[in-house]
């Protein structure tokens, strides 16, 4: 159930990826980049991710007619946030391509986020726990989306990336924030990581942050000096990428507060 669980919160996370990083970047960096033929794509990654989460969990649940998929889906937090996250997902593709306003998006990328951090731990944490879940999933897809945007763009300029600067900075500093408070919440005590798999799994993760952060530094002097960003840009988004597969196997690894709850599986910081 664990790898399937894994993959399913993968690909939820490239999902909300292009979505939410995708139409962000369209709006706010490079307006009409990237393509809505990538938004679409995104919308079939998060269904994909949905329907193995959903029916990876039926099935071992032993929930096999449409009465009992029904019953979790509007009794169980998981199944409410399954469903609150397609709704969202739903809405962020209408905005875009009936160019809303920009509130009404903000509304709709909210509601994706917070169904993508109602399953798992975060379906059991409580209000304060799922919102810190959200705005760190929310971070992780603005940065990675502008750093994609960049990338995927037929002409990267400096002014382009100046603009994106800042907004990757606070993008960090509420990664950093959310991160911290949620191993808390997790685990009780940021210190000793190495002694259970919850917490090597996350040095793991912060292992990329770091590396993704210093492969930032290049970037922005190529784009200072005027040389090829291009393969530099393509070398932090991969960076970033593994940070999500890492969060992705960190997602289905209970903290040690939560094993001795009996949970199963769930989202990590």
């Amino acid at each position: 159930m664990l790898p399937a669980l894994a993959a399913a919160h993968l690909l939820t996370l490239l999902g909300a990826l292009l979505l939410v990083g995708g139409a962000w970047s369209r709006r706010a960096l490079t307006p009409g980049h990237p393509g809505h033929h990538l938004l679409a794509v995104g919308f079939g990654l998060l269904l994909l991710g949905t329907a193995l989460e959903v029916g990876s969990t039926l099935r071992d649940l032993g929930f096999l007619t449409l009465d009992d998929a029904a019953a979790y889906l509007t009794g169980t937090v998981p199944g409410r946030a399954a469903l609150t996250r397609l709704m969202g997902a739903a809405l962020v593709l209408a905005t875009e391509l009936s160019a809303w306003p920009a509130p009404l998006f903000a509304l709709a990328a909210a509601l994706l986020l917070w169904g993508e951090a109602g399953a798992g731990h975060g379906a059991t944490h409580g209000v304060t726990a799922r919102l810190l879940t959200a705005l760190h999933a929310g971070a992780m897809t603005v940065w990675l989306g502008g750093v994609t945007a960049l990338l995927l763009h037929p002409l990267p300029t400096g002014d382009l990336a100046r603009r994106f600067t800042p907004v990757a900075l606070v993008c960090v500093s509420l990664l950093v924030y959310s991160g911290a408070a949620l191993t808390v919440e997790h685990r009780g005590a940021l210190g000793g990581l190495t002694g259970d798999p919850y917490g090597r799994t996350l040095l793991l993760k912060l292992g990329f942050f770091t590396f993704a952060l210093l492969a930032a530094l290049p970037v922005r002097r190529a784009f200072a000096r005027g040389l090829p960003a291009r393969p530099r840009l393509a070398a932090e988004a991969l960076l970033l990428l593994a940070v999500l597969g890492v969060t992705a196997t960190l997602g289905t690894t209970p903290p040690p507060t939560h094993a001795e709850r009996g949970e199963a599986h769930g989202h990590g910081p």
